[in-house]
């Protein structure tokens, strides 16, 4: 990769301001030189947006920077995109937010439609977005095309047609098997392409991050991380203190594994809770009823007797016809009450499946696609599965306590009707071989930085306790939660946007929260 100097590029973005010195850290290696490169974005900004993309080039292991930050000549590198945005005025930037994407394996550049409107934070600072390396437009992204991210639920309608073909031919042998096969070439492509997928987890990406807040000739920045974002937020805090200004955790993700018991726990909490918010709505009440009864008439008639539904397949164009049991059902809900949006809908779902049950109603190619194709898919699908899986098997696996996870799944089989939603990894992880992460990697932090932490209390990704408890154990950190949202606060929340700006602005003060008191609950 050429080097170069992106120069006056980065004059409408941030303020070069000299890079502070940091202690020494004996655990942690150099930092290493980086070179940055302006690049053509590829891609269609919104409009009146003039992003700048750079690409900088790092090692693939930081392991092998020598003492001057330089590098062995047979010493690999990787290249990781980033997307600067300026501010919306014609303040200077001294801090600008640095986001970091979830997924693990989403990219930052995914995201810019989002931040391209998100006013109340641009105001008066810029956004740089990070493809975390190995993701999106950083080179090399991992993606394995012989297996389509949505398979990692188990929904099957929203596979897509590109993996029709394999998916067939797996009902016809052993699917664990099938998928072992495809994950194994995927696997031993990258290798054979003298990849260390080991070398793509959080910590890397931390250490890239310090390297690149240096090459910008920023003294400090502001560091946004959403959902898996948050782990890596946390622990850049542990890499790069003094380059960092203030923190925000928005539904975060912690630095413990997420194969836990709690997270299993989370899925009829959320279902249950959706229950008692329409129960307590007169207007939920009067359009669907008793919805827990509902919920378990369907599940009953599923189990008794598997449907039939035959739908216009949205792909092909072709009519396809496909078995429906409980576990489908279920997993599909599941995923649509993740997010607030979409969240908004299951109760009608829920009605919708049981008219079908009762015998009332058969559902158009609409209605189906709308309660099997779940709004996590969108989420699933943007997913570079290779890193999602260095990460996820070096971090997350294996369970640490099966039996806790296993009687949790046994004490619910309305909410697991097929077991808990970990299988993949279990299949997958023994072939990735990426090792586990230090111990110390997991320990918890105390850092003096000033963090805002937001959470949504019907979050189906990252429970909302694991959120409050985080917070409580930060020294200098600020709990928001808002009442009946789910996942990702900051961009489905006008007052979530709101929040964090003011925060930015004003990170050591009491943060007004005014806003959160008219945020709630509500049914379409």
């Amino acid at each position: 990769m050429p080097r170069g100097n992106p120069g006056p590029l980065l004059a409408g973005l941030c303020a070069a301001l000299p890079a502070m010195a940091l202690a020494a850290t004996p655990a942690l290696p150099p930092v290493p030189d980086v070179a940055l490169e302006e690049v053509e974005c590829p891609f269609t900004p919104p409009l009146g947006e003039t992003p700048t993309c750079l690409m900088a080039e790092l090692p693939m292991d930081h392991g092998d920077v020598q003492a001057d930050g330089s590098l062995p000549p047979q010493a690999r590198t990787i290249g990781v995109h980033l997307t600067l945005l300026s501010n919306l005025s014609s303040s200077p930037d001294p801090d600008p937010v640095v986001f970091l994407s979830g997924g693990p394996g989403q990219a930052g550049s995914d995201a810019i439609a989002g931040f391209g409107g998100a006013v109340e934070l641009r105001r008066n600072r810029g956004v740089i977005l990070v493809d975390q390396r190995g993701t999106g437009l950083s080179e090399p992204a991992l993606h394995c095309p012989e297996v389509s991210p949505p398979e990692l639920d188990r929904n099957p309608f929203n596979d897509g047609a590109d993996v029709d073909s394999a998916a067939e031919s797996d009902r016809e042998r052993d699917p664990d098997q099938a998928l072992v096969e495809r994950f194994t070439a995927c696997h031993d492509q990258w290798v054979n392409e003298d990849v260390d997928l080991a070398q793509f987890d959080t910590r890397a990406a931390a250490l890239d991050l310090r390297a690149i807040r240096q090459a910008l000739g920023l003294r400090h920045w502001n560091v946004q991380g959403t959902s898996y974002g948050g782990r890596l937020a946390l622990d850049l805090m542990r890499v790069d203190p003094a380059g960092i200004r203030a923190v925000v955790l928005n539904s975060p993700l912690t630095l413990q594994s997420q194969a836990t018991a709690e997270f299993i726990a989370e899925r009829p909490r959320r279902f249950e809770g959706l229950f008692a918010a329409c129960a307590a709505d007169a207007s939920c009440v009067e359009r669907y009823g008793d919805l827990e009864r509902k919920f378990k008439a369907i599940a009953e008639h599923f189990q008794d007797k598997p449907v039939v539904l035959q739908f216009e397949d949205p792909a092909s164009g072709e009519p396809v016809r496909e078995t429906v049991v409980w576990a489908d059902v279920v997993e599909a809900l599941s995923g649509h009450l993740a997010f607030s949006e979409s969240a908004t809908r299951v109760p009608r779902f829920i009605v919708e499946l049981y008219e079908v049950a009762e015998g009332r109603l058969s559902l158009n190619d609409r209605e189906v696609s709308a309660i099997f194709s779940a709004a996590l898919n969108d989420v699933i699908a943007g997913l570079t599965l290779g890193q999602h899986l260095s990460v996820k098997c070096r971090e997350d696996f294996p369970v640490d306590d099966a039996a806790a996870l296993e009687s949790v799944v046994e004490s619910n089989p309305l909410y697991y009707p097929a077991g808990d939603d970990l299988q993949v990894y279990r299949t997958t992880c023994p072939i990735w071989e990426v090792g586990q992460a230090p111990a110390a990697f997991s320990e918890p932090i105390q850092p003096e930085h000033p963090v805002l932490v937001l959470s949504g209390d019907a979050d189906g990704l990252i429970p909302h306790a694991v959120a409050r408890r985080l917070a409580e154990r930060l020294p200098n950190a600020q709990f928001v939660s808002f009442h009946g949202m789910g996942h990702d606060v900051h961009l489905n929340l006008l007052c979530g946007r709101s929040v964090v700006a003011n925060f930015l602005d004003a990170p050591n003060e009491p943060i007004d929260r005014s806003c959160v008191a008219d945020v709630g609950p509500r049914f379409e």
